[in-house]
């Protein structure tokens, strides 16, 4: 499972399952991928909200590491008390991420490629 199958399954969950979700996509220029923001870079892959709860997940390969702007991002906003995630194909697949999305029954499978 790739990262950006990853982000497609955990949307889709995530919406079906009840949260608002943003995800801001990147996009190619002459000068490679950019996301347009402001401010400083990092911001995790997903934000989420349902009811009382906030959640940002930063979504990565399985071997994947968060960059250093990342990594402040997730840590100020656990200090700041939003629930925060880092979620590789593994956690899929063992069911952590649609536990942490309230979703009942355990390992969620992932759609057939191609």
């Amino acid at each position: 499972m790739t990262e950006d199958q990853l982000l497609t399954d955990v949307l889709d969950l995530a919406m079906i399952a009840g949260w608002r979700v943003c995800h801001f996509r990147p996009a190619r220029t002459n000068k490679g991928w950019r996301t347009l923001v402001q401010g400083h870079p990092g911001w995790p892959d997903l934000a989420m909200v349902k009811g009382e709860r906030f959640l940002v997940a930063e979504l990565k390969s399985r071997n994947g590491v968060t960059t250093l702007e990342q990594t402040y991002w997730l840590r100020d906003l656990l200090r700041a008390g939003v629930e925060v995630h880092v979620w590789r194909p593994a956690d899929w697949d063992l069911g952590t991420i649609a536990e942490a999305l309230g979703c009942a029954g355990g390992v969620i499978p992932h759609r057939e490629e191609g």
